[in-house]
């Protein structure tokens, strides 16, 4: 039987790992209301090989017709030799070469889709989030992070020369670069399970949703800024740092926002990441509103929900057609613009050379209620409408 010396000396070198920090950081996670997975495994796409992030945590709520999701995918990382050291220069907001703004959302929503997909989406978002009242969460870098080392703890090392006598010597703080093994995992792991995680997405979520993904690397360890000034290197201690780097994933280039986090300080940026769930929650709120507001005149937003329009009457009107108008009729190739003189949609529809056809559908109590319904759910749409024939030539 094991002595309860030995049970100590195990439990002193689990210590040693990262598996505490983990731990740790899930037990605050949940006491904060994430809901936590540890140890995804996915598959490296490159390198056919599985691979584990650490943690991923999520808050979701209900807005409107749809769930948003506010998605943390967490790496943990232990070292008790060596600080992590991230070295920086001057940050230029203005290179065209970089994206200090970026944005990874998912979403099943054709009115969020098209949102996601506006050229100034991301930096909207960002503006948005901190008139929510989001403090550092997505927070522009205060710096531009270009390499990263690990170095070892700073020792005292003693010199001594031949003229001078036993005991006797100059004394000194010293370090030395190791490599940029363990920061380099931290930031490829959270990557790439952050892609597998927006791959799997559109396979395996059906109800409408909206997903919001932030990348976070939690140092168990000192973590340093060397900030490049012309000839001078600047050193200060920091708790927390935004990398915005720029890889390929999936053969397609790609800026992500990863946030090096001291594990000392990590409780206190948990508050500020409730705030941004809340503020995307709004968001999302906001930007469907602002979509659906006076869409119909708008035939690039009528369009982007044209097919969920097709789709939700099709069955319907290609029962009904024969028997209230005695044609065959195919939504699918039906189109929809507005009139304003009118201040009516019409629903532009091939009736074939049934020139009576349009009557009878716009008289039809039957399809013109199952229309106005589906008009309400897809375009939130409950004024006038009406059916005219769409001339090929």
């Amino acid at each position: 039987m094991e002595s309860v010396s030995n049970y100590q000396a195990y439990k002193d070198a689990i210590k040693k790992t990262g598996f505490v920090l983990e731990n740790r950081v899930a037990q605050l996670l949940k006491a904060s209301g994430w809901t936590v997975i540890s140890n995804k495994y996915y598959e490296d796409d490159y390198s056919n090989t599985v691979r584990e992030v650490d943690l991923i945590a999520y808050k979701v709520s209900h807005v409107q017709h749809f769930d948003v999701y506010t998605t943390l995918v967490i790496s943990c990382k232990k070292s008790e030799e060596n600080v992590w050291a991230l070295l920086a220069r001057d940050i230029n907001l203005k290179d065209p070469n970089a994206d200090w703004w970026p944005m990874h959302a998912w979403s099943n929503d054709p009115a969020l889709q098209y949102r996601l997909a506006e050229p100034n989406c991301a930096k909207a978002y960002h503006a948005a989030a901190q008139s929510f009242g989001v403090v550092q969460a997505l927070s522009v870098p205060d710096v531009e992070v270009f390499a990263f080392q690990e170095l070892s703890k700073a020792a005292e090392i003693t010199s001594v020369t031949r003229k001078q006598t036993h005991g006797s010597g100059s004394t000194k703080l010293a370090s030395s670069p190791k490599n940029d093994v363990a920061i380099f995992s931290a930031i490829t792991s959270l990557m790439k399970a952050q892609a597998y995680e927006l791959g799997s997405l559109p396979n395996r979520k059906k109800k409408p949703s909206l997903y919001q993904f932030n990348l976070l690397a939690v140092a168990d360890t000192e973590l340093l800024r060397l900030h490049f000034r012309g000839s001078d290197i600047e050193c200060a201690e920091i708790d927390s740092e935004h990398y915005v780097g720029r890889y390929i994933i999936h053969r397609k280039e790609t800026f992500s926002r990863i946030r090096f986090i001291r594990a000392s300080a990590f409780e206190s940026t948990l508050q500020d990441y409730g705030r941004l769930h809340d503020a995307n929650a709004k968001w999302v709120a906001d930007e469907c509103d602002s979509f659906y507001r006076d869409i119909v005149q708008d035939d690039r937003r009528l369009n982007a929900l044209l097919p969920t329009f097709r789709n939700e009457v099709r069955s319907f009107i290609r029962w009904k057609s024969v028997s209230e108008a005695g044609v065959h009729v195919d939504m699918e190739t039906a189109t929809l613009s507005y009139s304003k003189k009118e201040k009516k949609l019409l629903i532009h529809t091939d009736f074939g050379l049934e020139i009576d056809a349009p009557d009878k559908f716009n008289q039809s109590k039957a399809i013109k209620e199952r229309v106005s319904k589906a008009l309400e759910k897809v375009y939130r749409y409950e004024g006038a409408f009406e059916f005219i024939d769409d001339i090929p030539f």
